[in-house]
């Protein structure tokens, strides 16, 4: 089992890549810790929505897969009090990882210089 497309806006695409490089790792790494803030940050249930932009940046299918998509796909169902089918999962997943990667991108820009950006994302 493993994610399929996901569609990201422009600007998750922009932070993304930013994110990866001051984390120093490859994309699909970041794009995990990104879903994983984002169910992280909610609190129950949330209305999902969708983040328009003009210009998509698709995640190709297969990023999240075996156990990890197993675990993420039922943090979300877990945070969503509610069953979803694989369709909505990835719609779900988007979700998280849009609010995700904005989180993430918040945390880098209220450090202090002293702070280590690996340490004030968790």
């Amino acid at each position: 089992m493993s994610n399929r497309k996901i569609s990201i806006s422009k600007d998750g695409k922009d932070i993304l890549d930013s994110i990866s490089n001051i984390l120093e790792i490859e994309r699909p790494q970041t794009v995990k810790i990104a879903l994983a803030k984002g169910i992280s940050i909610t609190n129950g249930p949330v209305q999902t929505k969708s983040f328009h932009s003009e210009n998509k940046w698709t995640l190709p299918e297969g990023i999240i897969k075996d156990n990890d998509y197993l675990l993420f796909k039922h943090l979300i169902i877990n945070e969503q009090e509610q069953s979803f089918d694989d369709n909505e999962i990835s719609k779900q997943m988007q979700f998280f990882i849009e609010i995700g990667l904005r989180e993430l991108q918040q945390i880098d820009q209220h450090k202090t210089s002293l702070d280590d950006f690996r340490i004030a994302i968790l």
